[in-house]
């Protein structure tokens, strides 16, 4: 996203800190601003509409993720170790913006057009580089030869779906879990070395059987 000055990246930070607590489109664009510490015609002189605004916000955040994401997974070293960068990587970013990926989740369910296009436009494409390293792994052994189709949710859902679930318990203001405080065990799910420890887990399941038994 072309940056005229620093004030566009401040309301775009300031958004996304206020997404922690509601979903982007329910955002309002005084309440932004005032936080921001913006005045809101400068705010309409930077963004026009919402519309934009929220494309930017979506953008910056996800280039940002892509960046890393893409320097993770270049080079030269064994597609594997590249593969669980990949997914660290995602993982690291999806927990720390668990709470604006569950507001996407609402506004796409809602068939709100600017999350809808975001998601089309972008979503492919950390998918993708996912997907190439998995034929990767493949060719050199270190991944069982199966569709890429009934590889991917396993893989996905080692840095995915923990996550969302822990961003709906924070949004539902859950305090216990049987009886055991959510305090507790949401570092279990959260935490880098959880992450990590899902990652491998995921990987290790995939790993040729010996002797070629399945």
């Amino acid at each position: 996203m072309p940056r005229v000055s620093d004030t566009d990246q401040r309301l775009v930070d300031t958004a996304l800190e206020m997404v922690k607590h509601t979903s982007l489109s329910s955002l309002k664009l005084r309440d932004v601003a005032k936080k921001a510490g913006v005045n809101l015609g400068m705010f309409h002189y930077h963004f026009k509409t919402k519309d934009q605004f929220i494309r930017a916000v979506l953008q910056d955040t996800y280039e940002k993720f892509f960046s890393q994401f893409s320097l993770e997974t270049s080079g030269d070293g064994p597609a594997l170790e590249r593969l669980r960068s990949a997914l660290i990587t995602l993982g690291y970013f999806i927990g720390k913006n668990r709470r604006l990926i569950l507001g996407l989740l609402h506004d796409v369910l809602n068939k709100n057009q600017v999350v809808l296009d975001f998601v089309k436009k972008n979503g492919p494409r950390h998918g993708l580089v996912i997907m190439g390293l998995i034929r990767e792994c493949q060719r050199e052994g270190s991944i069982r030869k199966m569709p890429i189709p009934a590889v991917m949710p396993l893989l996905m859902g080692s840095c995915l779906f923990p996550l969302m679930m822990v961003a709906t318990l924070e949004h539902l203001d859950v305090k216990h879990l049987r009886l055991i405080p959510f305090s507790i065990i949401k570092p279990m799910i959260v935490s880098d070395k959880a992450l990590a420890a899902r990652v491998d887990l995921a990987l290790e399941s995939l790993a040729p059987r010996k002797g070629g038994k399945r």
